[in-house]
C-alpha cells in the first residue's frame, strides 16, 4: 500500500459523513407510502403447510432497495435519452416450492408518454399477480408447478424513439411465452402503436400480412424445420407487435403458438421498407 492509500483510509477514518439533510424524513415518508398488505379473509381448515403458504402469498416484494448501496447504483442508470430514462426496477418474487413468480420491469421518467407506459405496464403487471395470487390459492396442498417470469428489456433508444419490451413466460407442463412492446416517439411524447406509423388510407394490415405469408412460405420450404399454420393466419392485428431493430426494419412479432409449434418460440418476420414505404404517414 502507498503513502496516498495510506493517507486517504487515515482521512475515511476521522473525518465525518454527514448524510443529507431530510434524508431520514424522506426515506420515513417512502416507507409510509407503502400500501399494506391486503387483509386475508378467516383462513379455512388446513394443514400446517397449508397455512404457511397461504401467509407467505401476501409477502411478495415491491418496493426498491433504500440501501445507501441500492442507491448510489441507480445514480448510475445511465439516462436512455433526452425525452425518457429508466428509473428504477419494479420487482415482484414468490416460491413456495410449487409455485414461482419472478418479475422484474423497468419503471420509467421523462414525460407523460413515459407515465403512460408506467401506468399501461402496472395494470398488465397487476392482472398477472392476480391471476398468479388465484391459481396458488386453489392448487394450494396440491403437487405440480407453476411458474411465471415476467422481464422488461430496453430494445431500443435513439434521440427520437424509444421501445419497451416485456416478455411473459408461464410454465406449467410446457411453457408458453408472450411479448408486449411499448413505443414512445421521443419527438412528440406520445405512445405509439403499429396503426399509428400509417396513413388511415393506406391498407397496411393488407400488405404487411402479405409479406408475412410470403416469407412463411418460403422459409417452410427452405427449411423442414420450420413448420407455420397458414390456414390458421388471416391477417396481421391491426395494432400487431413490432419493433425497430439496430438497422432501422420493422419486424413483427408473433406470440408462441399462434402461428406456429410451440418449438418455433415467437416467430419474427422482418418486413422489407419496400412493402410499406409508400403507407406511411
Amino acid at each position: 500500500m502507498d503513502q496516498f492509500d495510506e493517507i486517504l483510509r487515515e482521512r475515511a477514518k476521522n473525518e465525518p459523513f454527514p448524510l443529507p439533510e431530510g434524508y431520514a424524513g424522506r426515506v420515513f415518508a417512502a416507507c409510509a407510502a407503502l400500501e399494506e398488505p391486503e387483509k386475508k379473509h378467516p383462513a379455512r381448515p388446513a394443514s400446517r403447510w397449508t397455512a404457511w403458504a397461504a401467509a407467505a402469498l401476501a409477502l411478495f416484494i415491491a418496493i426498491p432497495n433504500l440501501s445507501p448501496t441500492a442507491a448510489a447504483a441507480m445514480a448510475e442508470i445511465p439516462v436512455l435519452g433526452a425525452v425518457v430514462r429508466v428509473v428504477t426496477f419494479r420487482a415482484y418474487t414468490y416460491d413456495d416450492g410449487f409455485h414461482s413468480a419472478e418479475v422484474t420491469v423497468p419503471e420509467l421518467a421523462g414525460g407523460g408518454a413515459a407515465q403512460e407506459v408506467n401506468s399501461r405496464e402496472q395494470e398488465y403487471i397487476d392482472r398477472l399477480m392476480a391471476q398468479f395470487r388465484e391459481t396458488c390459492e386453489a392448487e394450494l396442498g396440491q403437487e405440480g408447478y407453476y411458474g411465471l417470469d415476467v422481464t422488461g428489456t430496453v430494445v431500443a433508444d435513439s434521440d427520437a424513439w424509444f421501445t419497451l419490451r416485456v416478455d411473459t413466460v408461464e410454465t406449467r407442463t410446457d411453457s408458453g411465452q408472450t411479448s408486449r412492446f411499448y413505443h414512445i416517439d421521443k419527438t412528440t411524447d406520445r405512445v405509439v402503436t403499429l396503426k399509428d406509423l400509417f396513413r388511415e388510407d393506406g391498407d397496411y394490415v393488407g400488405a404487411l400480412s402479405g409479406e408475412v405469408c410470403r416469407q412463411m412460405e418460403e422459409q417452410s420450404g427452405e427449411d423442414d424445420m420450420k413448420t407455420y399454420f397458414p390456414e390458421e393466419f388471416a391477417a396481421i392485428d391491426p395494432e400487431q407487435n413490432f419493433y425497430f431493430d439496430q438497422d432501422g426494419n420493422l419486424v413483427l412479432v408473433f406470440d408462441q403458438y399462434t402461428i406456429a409449434p410451440g418449438y418455433m418460440g415467437m416467430p419474427e418476420f422482418t418486413i422489407p421498407a419496400e412493402v410499406y414505404d409508400d403507407l406511411l404517414k
